[in-house]
């Protein structure tokens, strides 16, 4: 199917290479503010906020981001920047020792990459091209220029290879975690602790994808409506690797809360030990071992409480009752 161009009363020029090399780099938005301002090159960013209903402050990035790609310019004639990322320095290029990261450079925002020059990595590098198309895929979205420099850190700076950083990607997007500064830490952890083969990333996800299957079901199961703090998550962690059953943290929970009316992690936990220092592994046994104790102190003044009220209750009752006989 062949198709015409209308260009009813008013056309203008759109650089070649804002196709040739950026339609799939730059974001709607940063497309969107390029279109304005060749439209009428005389809109201040103000305007074109206004104009497109935008952030003042997203207009401006956009509009430094064709500055970057050579598309813009200041008026000046200011020379484009110079490439700036690259590998490693010399002394750095080396065998690392295990779970050494490189110098200089620990996340990607430490690295200044131009939209050209990401275009010039992807022309040579085929590895580069298929990890952004699956890239994409996975996350159902075009890459932004963030998301872009973040890809390459990874597989050019940290050295993972394309198959680990989809892993990852894939990991993270299965926990709700789509950021990629989220996939960052989590691969630069994994370098630190020399995770850095297939193998070794699929067992580590098949242990982070138990640990939050784990920490959901007791976060459902405590009714808790945030997340874990760090210290609450070490105490999930050890009664995950204690063994200690769903059900019977469970039970721990209702037992805490009907002791002290509120969550608390360390009281739990000091009901688990228990019972795990006496060989209960179940409810059954739990809720037997309950019921052999003896009372504690307290509850036992709560008890007696109980029935002093009871029995001035029965008393108060006597005393109204005769006189409803004596009345009649």
């Amino acid at each position: 199917m062949e198709y015409r161009i209308s260009f009813g009363n008013h056309a203008f020029c759109v650089p070649g290479d804002v196709v040739d090399h950026y339609i799939r780099l730059a974001s709607a938005e940063q497309l969107r503010v390029l279109l304005v301002l060749l439209r009428d090159p005389g809109q201040s960013p103000e305007a074109i906020a206004a104009f497109l209903r935008m952030g003042e402050e997203a207009v401006s990035d956009a509009l430094a981001f064709w500055m970057q790609a050579g598309i813009l310019s200041d008026g000046e004639g200011a020379p484009k920047p110079q490439f700036a990322f690259a590998p490693p320095p010399a002394a750095e290029s080396a065998p690392k020792a295990s779970g050494e990261l490189p110098a200089v450079q620990r996340s990607s925002r430490e690295i200044k990459l131009d939209p050209s020059e990401i275009v010039h990595m992807l022309e040579g590098s085929g590895s580069l091209k298929d990890l952004f198309f699956h890239a994409e895929k996975l996350l159902g979205t075009p890459l932004n220029h963030m998301e872009q420099r973040s890809l390459i850190w990874m597989h050019s700076y940290l050295g993972l290879s394309c198959d680990i950083i989809l892993t990852l990607l894939g990991y993270c997007i299965s926990i709700d975690k789509r950021s990629l500064s989220y996939a960052e830490a989590i691969a630069v952890a994994w370098v630190r602790a020399d995770i850095t083969t297939l193998d070794a990333v699929q067992a580590e996800i098949e242990r982070l994808t138990q640990s939050h299957t784990f920490t959901s079901a007791i976060r459902k199961r405590f009714e808790m409506k945030r997340s874990p703090t760090s210290q609450q998550k070490k105490y999930i962690e050890q009664w995950q690797s204690a063994g200690y059953s769903m059900e019977l943290i469970g039970y721990a929970y209702e037992v805490t809360v009907e002791s002290i009316d509120k969550l608390n992690f360390k009281y739990i936990d000091s009901i688990l030990r228990s019972w795990s220092a006496k060989g209960v592994r179940t409810i059954e046994e739990a809720q037997k071992e309950r019921r052999n104790a003896p009372p504690a102190a307290g509850r036992r003044k709560k008890e007696q409480l109980s029935q002093k009220e009871y029995d001035e209750m029965q008393e108060y009752l006597s005393v109204v009752n005769r006189f409803k006989e004596e009345s009649t």
